[in-house]
């Protein structure tokens, strides 16, 4: 049977010339086709009959962000400083490790780990930590191992030296402090910290406190092309540092320089000055946040974010997030190691989420008595010969973490004026509530509760937070233990306490036992309970680096390679679609996750860019999808491994009609979609397809355009009866008629 061409003449041809002037990659997308084909093309005959009694959510495509995990968060923020407080350095745990990938055997932990980021794969200059040093002279060479200290304490080349004053010195900021100390007769010498990448035309304020340890000290601010001593970029003389601590600033345009500095602090011969709490910024920051990071998170149109964790917010205390950053306490990740600033908190998660139009899920840190002694436990020391004194006990009673929660909610959602929390919100500079919504009670908590204690607690902490704002939902943790005998339990023990249920099966079978069990509970109840998973990564099942949990012989470094490949992105597809099967009853699934986490990400933010990873441009096609109400296709079942499926779905309001093919095989492949029982008939389609030359294809910080998509918008002619989708091999189409 010979199909119709529903495109004109003319479009075709300028199509053609189209496509000649593309780039190589640019040709291999464009040729996927979205045109009638020929009759022995595969043929799927969309019903008029929805999948679903619930429209997808608009929440579905999600995203999670959790502090203090390896060096996830800190190059999204604008701040320049590493370290900007002089602190010392907590030594990345066995788990972290673990999960950089960093062991250099992974069946055998005696043989270390790799101490230097720089040789792996998924490594950019965000993930830098810049050490401090006396200048002039060069950084020691990057390495992240217990010995570290981020500090170089003499000038190679001059009588230039650095020494770190512990707490019970005269610090102002965390634990530490420095003093600086030029020992020389008639040469300046400084301070220095490499990685600043500068921008043209952009204002920075450099600001410290700064005293003179003897007879007051002219210092200068001066920028140096990094490894260069020899002409500076720029110099500034700051106030004259006096007898006491005083905050000393400058602000300058950078008019002309463009790449790598080194940001270093000058004082003359002779002289001895104590500093702490330094910040560089950008003025084009907003909140804190790098402006080009907030631009290409609005790109990605989040649903909803979950924060601050994970496994960091079972050691989180909210309120050192929150107030003037001169305030908040530096900290050890607790859970992962490294460092915590604590300067991404509430106030500027939230100023971001508005920002981008997300909604927000806040992890609770519900209290337990073996907190306390959680990270002295055998499996979950700090490396060997690594101490710490960490008082965890402030995380013991539950009675007042339920106190601490309801003033959490306090601080986000009331009016000031209506309770104190409201009002600290306010005098931090931020008036009007933010209104969160969405409450997770911890997060794995099956580390320290037993189930029954845990239905309790649900108890205790939903009440107290529900008693400040009734309008929030309470979300419990339903993963670990023995799953369905512990569902039944918590339903009827505490189902009516709670709103949802945050999960993280993402297996078919095991995904509509929960939704089995929660949608019978609802009917039995009349509950409205909603599902969401808090915390998920792709399946891919060709792939035996899929589990999350690697049993021996498997690396999670490998798995979290082949994360940031192509053949992945097409797998992140191939499973937001079966959660679009699932209908409105999946609220929202967090991709885990947000940013830098050794490509286990969806977006990279380099000092220099940011860039969208292959599982990043596949989560932004599905979250500019329209489609809402999927629809059944005679005598056809997708199943999340077929790696080529399709699927249709109305929109919202059943206007525009969503098709997509997934092609996740080397092979051409042809989809006739029959449209006859729809009753409709369409005159445009907007066609949005995803590819790369190879499964294997991957964007980097210099190739961040290996993986691309291209959108373009094709007038037609009458679209009744059939419509037929060319696709090419490791591609992912979606035309929507309307």
């Amino acid at each position: 049977m010979r199909h119709h061409n529903q495109f004109s003449r003319p479009a075709r041809i300028l199509g053609l010339i189209s496509v000649l002037l593309m780039s190589p990659i640019l040709m291999e997308l464009a040729a996927t086709q979205t045109t009638p084909v020929a009759g022995d093309a595969a043929t799927y005959k969309i019903t008029p009959q929805s999948m679903v009694e619930e429209p997808v959510s608009p929440l579905l495509a999600s995203h999670f962000v959790e502090l203090g995990y390896g060096f996830q968060v800190e190059p999204m923020m604008a701040e320049m400083f590493f370290n900007r407080s002089f602190e010392p350095y907590m030594p990345y745990r066995d788990n972290s490790l673990t999960w950089f990938g960093l062991w250099r055997d992974y069946r055998d932990h005696s043989q270390g780990y790799q101490t230097d980021w720089t040789k792996m794969h998924w490594y950019h200059s965000g993930y830098e930590h810049n050490p401090w040093f006396a200048a002039p002279g060069q950084a020691e060479p990057f390495h992240i191992d217990q010995r570290s200290t981020f500090f170089t304490l003499r000038s190679p080349s001059r009588n230039v030296e650095i020494e770190l004053i512990r707490s019970g010195g005269d610090v102002r900021h965390g634990l530490q402090a420095l003093r600086l100390h030029n020992r020389e007769a008639r040469e300046w010498g400084g301070l220095a910290q490499g990685g600043k990448y500068l921008r043209k035309g952009e204002t920075y304020t450099f600001r410290g406190l700064i005293k003179s340890n003897g007879r007051p000290v002219d210092a200068e601010v001066r920028f140096y092309p990094q490894g260069q001593w020899e002409r500076p970029i720029a110099v500034f003389r700051l106030p004259r540092a006096g007898a006491e601590y005083a905050p000393l600033s400058v602000t300058f345009r950078n008019a002309d320089f463009q790449g790598y500095a080194t940001f270093s602090l000058w004082i003359p011969p002779g002289g001895s000055i104590t500093v702490d709490d330094f910040s560089l910024l950008p003025k084009s920051n907003f909140h804190g946040w790098r402006e080009d990071v907030a631009r290409a998170i609005s790109e990605l149109k989040p649903g909803l974010f979950r924060f601050p964790g994970g496994c960091f917010a079972s050691f989180h205390d909210w309120r050192d997030g929150v107030g003037p950053l001169s305030q908040r306490p530096p900290q050890p990740s607790y859970f992962w190691g490294g460092m915590s600033y604590n300067e991404l908190g509430t106030d500027e998660f939230a100023s971001l989420c508005k920002r981008v139009g997300a909604e927000m899920m806040f992890a609770v840190n519900v209290y337990h008595p073996k907190k306390k002694d959680y990270l002295l436990t055998k499996p979950n020391r700090l490396p060997e010969g690594a101490t710490h004194s960490f008082d965890m006990s402030r995380f013991t009673d539950p009675e007042k973490g339920a106190r601490e929660a309801a003033d959490w909610v306090a601080y986000c959602n009331l009016p000031a004026g209506k309770h104190p929390m409201a009002g600290r919100r306010a005098k931090n500079g931020y008036p009007q509530p933010w209104r969160i919504k969405y409450w997770e009670l911890d997060n794995e908590v099956y580390r320290w509760f037993e189930p029954g204690e845990y239905v309790n607690v649900i108890k205790l902490y939903a009440r107290a937070m529900k008693a400040v704002d009734p309008s929030i939902k309470i979300g419990a943790v339903v993963y670990g233990w023995r799953q369905a005998q512990f569902l039944s339990k918590l339903l009827e023990g505490a189902g009516r306490e709670i709103d949802f249920l945050a999960d993280r099966n993402d297996a078919e079978a095991g995904l509509d036992k929960v939704l089995g069990a929660m949608r019978g509970y609802n009917a039995k109840t009349g509950s409205r309970l909603f599902y969401a998973n808090t915390e998920w990564l792709p399946r891919d099942s060709s792939d035996q680096l899929n589990r999350l949990n690697a049993p021996a012989g498997e690396n999670r470094g490998e798995f979290f390679e082949r994360m940031s490949r192509w053949r992945m992105g097409l797998a992140v597809v191939k499973n937001m679609m079966s959660w679009q099967r699932r209908g409105g009853d999946v609220a929202w699934v967090n991709f885990n996750n947000l940013s830098n986490t050794h490509a286990q990400s969806v977006i990279e933010t380099p000092k220099e860019s940011v860039f969208f990873t292959a599982c990043g441009i596949a989560m932004k096609m599905i979250a500019d999808s329209p489609a809402a109400w999927p629809l059944k296709i005679e005598n056809y079942e997708a199943r999340v491994e077929d790696e080529f499926q399709v699927q249709a779905a109305w929109d919202r309001e059943r206007r525009r009609l969503s098709l997509y093919v997934v092609n996740r095989t080397g092979t051409t492949r042809e989809a006739r979609f029959d449209l006859a029982a729809l009753g409709r008939e369409f005159h445009q389609a907007s066609v949005s397809i995803a590819g790369a030359e190879s499964p294997e294809a991957r964007n980097t910080a210099n190739e961040p355009n290996n993986i691309r998509r291209e959108s373009r918008q094709e007038k037609a002619r009458t679209i009744r009866g059939a419509y037929g989708i060319t696709s090419r091999p490791w591609s992912f189409t979606e035309v929507v008629l309307q």
